[in-house]
């Protein structure tokens, strides 16, 4: 039976009052938000809830990414609490970090929640398992929602692919195209990385399916130009030749000492160096310190040679939740200047790490070919944090947090910075 128009304006009004009532809700939390853990040279100034679900009732925070918009830098952050909750994609103003503020949010519930900023401002919001009624795309359905946030104040739901579960997306720098990882744990007929165009966002269209074998990708990253791309697909990492991007060509695959599950593979801004982290466990229980974190020199293409590995020195042994708790690296993020690391460690927090002893940047002294320090890092109490990106002239680091929602840390560290 159709919907009168009428319903249906009532309904859009409805949902949006929902959506406002739950900005205004967590904005009353932040002032009573705890800021406990532990920690060196990262200094947590600012919780702020993304829902009242969870242990904590402070959200199920998972991805998000920090876009900058002329003299203004938001945050895009998951929530994966139901709607009633407060769970969404969520926009906050990171632009002055110990003010920071939640100002709108996009009331799409749904699995996972990879985020994705297009670099002509559309968001990409990812779902790996069958939508329900909240998951702005339709019931029992999988793929990437793309929503308008040239105006970040004002976000619009434009459209859906519907296609492979999108456990994580990539997002060309230079072409309306995106790169679907399904992140298929079991061989076989879906281990393939799905190509979309987003020339309309509103109608993404599938133009390519490329075999990824034994596994499909988890993630998937390009190089600043999108001529090159690396994924990290489990039990292997490969390199493409994107140069025609709607028809990558294999180059080179390998696997990195030790690697229970190939999770995040980048290039560092310079395009000389490879990152990969090892999501050991692939987030269950899993012994500290963890999945390790592996630096590749990319020197000679297509070649990556392995110049470092980094497991945390420190690591919290006495909190009755760690025995059981995921401890392994995660999501992470690259300095521009390619020297430093933003890293999310699950049940281990936040790490802040300098690489460049081990890609080959010394200051008055011997390279260390296996050196990578640790600058910082804060364990917070009650916390599972999922990803850490740096924020606000890299000044800052943001972490979204499984219960604990949205944090913001200012780096106090002054050797490595320096």
């Amino acid at each position: 039976m159709k919907r009168s128009k009428l319903a249906l304006a009532f309904a859009a009004i409805s949902l949006l009052i929902a959506a406002f009532g739950n900005v205004a809700m967590a904005d009353e939390r932040q002032a009573h938000a705890p800021l406990k853990g532990d920690g060196a040279n990262l200094k947590l100034i600012k919780n702020i809830p993304l829902g009242t679900c969870g242990p904590l009732k402070s959200g199920a925070g998972t991805d998000h990414e920090n876009i900058e918009y002329g003299d203004k830098t938001y945050a895009f952050a998951t929530s994966r609490c139901s709607l009633a909750e407060g769970g969404g994609v969520y926009v906050i103003d990171v632009t002055d970090p110990p003010r920071a503020h939640i100002v709108a949010r996009i009331p799409c519930v749904v699995s996972q929640g990879d985020i994705q900023v297009t670099y002509n401002k559309v968001l990409l919001i990812g779902h790996d398992s069958a939508g329900g009624p909240e998951a702005c795309t339709g019931l029992g359905v999988t793929g990437f929602i793309t929503v308008d946030v040239s105006n970040p104040l004002k976000p619009k739901v434009l459209g859906h692919a519907t296609g492979d579960g999108a456990h994580n997306m990539t997002a060309h720098p230079t072409k309306p195209l995106v790169y679907v990882s399904n992140s298929a744990l079991v061989p076989g007929g879906s281990s393939h990385i799905q190509i979309w165009s987003i020339k309309n966002p509103a109608k993404p269209e599938l133009l390519n399916s490329v075999r990824s074998l034994p596994h499909a990708p988890h993630d998937i990253s390009f190089n600043k130009k999108g001529t090159m791309a690396v994924t990290a697909a489990i039990s292997h990492f490969d390199i493409f030749d994107t140069s025609d991007p709607v028809n990558p060509t294999l180059l080179y695959e390998s696997q990195c000492p030790g690697c229970s599950i190939t999770h995040d593979a980048k290039f560092t801004p310079d395009d000389k160096h490879i990152l990969i982290g090892d999501e050991g466990g692939g987030g269950g229980p899993y012994a500290c310190p963890g999945g390790a974190f592996y630096v590749y020199d990319f020197s000679t293409p297509p070649v990556p040679v392995l110049t470092g590995i980094y497991e945390p020195a420190e690591f919290i042994v006495n909190h009755d939740s760690e025995a059981a708790a995921s401890c392994t690296s995660h999501v992470f993020e690259i300095s521009r200047d390619s020297t430093k690391v933003a890293m999310s460690w699950y049940s281990l927090g936040t790490r802040y790490l300098d690489i460049s002893a081990a890609i080959g940047v010394t200051v008055g002294g011997t390279r260390d070919p296996e050196g990578m320090k640790e600058c910082g890092w804060f364990h917070p109490e009650g916390g599972v944090t999922w990803s850490s990106k740096f924020s606000t002239d890299e000044k800052y680091i943001t972490s979204n947090d499984e219960d604990r929602g949205f944090d913001v840390f200012k780096i106090t560290d002054t050797e490595c910075a320096g």
